[in-house]
């Protein structure tokens, strides 16, 4: 049975990661994080202090996200690039691995893709998913590719299914990004449901039916309440994890911003 728990990309929730932010967030109602690697610097001590965050309050890492940007890009005709962005992905899963995170969120490119070039990327993209597999499942990770907006690969669920099609369902898996259907603020209901099982991860947040905001929900286009009943018809069973920013302009603020909107979502 679907039973939303709160979760969020704690880089969405401000940085850095010091004391007033790791008191905020121990004394939430924060169930599940995101991690990135970038939260964490330079400084083994920020990790240190997280994990003791965590510790102390149950909070528990569901998903880390891989870096991601052109120099990263795993389609990239350029061997060079498509090494650097397996690598940040294998970075991500070792990260994911030291946190007890099950899924690690990757980007199956970056853009602009030209059309000329779309299927010789996407069998790039399909190769770099393939050779981490046997990895992932030695870590016991799953991988979930996001659905992307604009000319990226997997803008589209076709798209991502296509991407998914040959790999094994027991390891790869969609991340849905709820403000990347661009202007298809509409299908978004749709999207869970033919997503069904391959859904495994959610970065919730909200636009304004013409490119990405990462607005919290309620304060753009998409329908939450047909959003969440879609979630109940596939009993989705995954984090329920919030990529929005939100207002104000200390940790308590926005995590009182996040609260309130979590239990608005939940109830619809």
């Amino acid at each position: 049975m679907f039973t939303p728990r709160l979760g969020v990309s704690l880089h969405c929730i401000g940085q850095p990661l010091d004391g007033p932010l790791l008191r905020c967030l121990q004394a939430s109602e924060v169930a599940t994080l995101e991690l990135y690697p970038l939260l964490f610097g330079e400084n083994p001590a920020v990790r240190t202090a997280l994990r003791v965050a965590m510790v102390t309050t149950g909070i528990r890492a569901a998903t880390v996200h891989a870096r991601f940007g052109g120099g990263l890009d795993v389609s990239s005709l350029d061997d060079a690039i498509q090494a650097q962005g397996l690598g940040s992905w294998r970075e991500a899963m070792d990260l994911a691995v030291e946190f007890d995170a099950g899924i690690v969120v990757v980007h199956p490119s970056a853009e602009p893709i030209a059309d000329a070039e779309r299927e010789a990327r996407l069998a790039r993209s399909v190769g770099a998913l393939a050779s981490l597999a046997e990895n992932a499942r030695e870590m016991g990770l799953r991988l979930a590719v996001e659905l992307l907006p604009r000319t990226c690969l997997g803008h589209s669920v076709a798209e991502l299914q296509r991407l998914l099609a040959d790999l094994d369902p027991a390891v790869f898996g969609v991340c849905l990004d709820v403000n990347h259907l661009m202007d298809r603020p509409e299908t978004v209901p749709d999207a869970v449901r033919a997503l069904g099982s391959q859904l495994i991860a959610l970065h919730l947040s909200d636009y304004d039916g013409i490119d990405e905001k990462h607005w919290p929900p309620g304060q753009g286009v998409v329908d939450w309440g047909a959003f969440m009943q879609a979630l109940r018809d596939i009993d989705y069973a995954g984090p329920f994890n919030y990529e929005a920013r939100f207002p104000g302009e200390t940790p308590a603020a926005r995590f009182a911003a996040l609260h309130e909107n979590f239990r608005w979502l939940s109830s619809l």
